[in-house]
């Protein structure tokens, strides 16, 4: 994918819902793609969260990494509610900041799309 096309999809992706959140998670160890599906599954069936879209990230200086998430909340979001709606510790959760722009946050959230190490999905409730 190239970085035109990945500019295209985050636009697109900008479009897809009421984003009002954002926010990424850094874990003890590295997520697997199995693990962000489950996670992602856990927060759509909460009646507080309508849409995720998660994107794991390869860290720069080692081989961990990290996963973004952007949220369609119908409610107020805080880590706490985030740790508890997924099971997640609060302490691997970074600032919950309100989406003012959609378009420039679901770019960077996706700005890695179809490098090898990337893995991106979207959840609906």
């Amino acid at each position: 994918m190239t970085y035109t096309n990945r500019i295209q999809y985050g636009t697109a992706l900008a479009t897809m819902g009421n984003w009002s959140y954002t926010t990424y998670l850094r874990g003890q160890y590295k997520f697997s793609k199995k693990y962000v599906d489950n996670l992602c599954k856990k927060l759509v069936r909460s009646s507080r969260i309508n849409k995720v879209f998660a994107s794991i990230e390869k860290d720069k200086l080692d081989e961990h990494n990290h996963l973004h998430l952007l949220l369609d909340a119908n409610t107020e979001l805080s880590r706490y509610n985030l740790s508890i709606i997924g099971g997640f510790n609060h302490k691997g959760i970074g600032n919950i900041d309100r989406v003012k722009n959609e378009v420039g946050v679901a770019k960077y959230v996706s700005k890695h799309i179809g490098k090898d190490f990337s893995y991106h999905n979207i959840f609906i409730n």
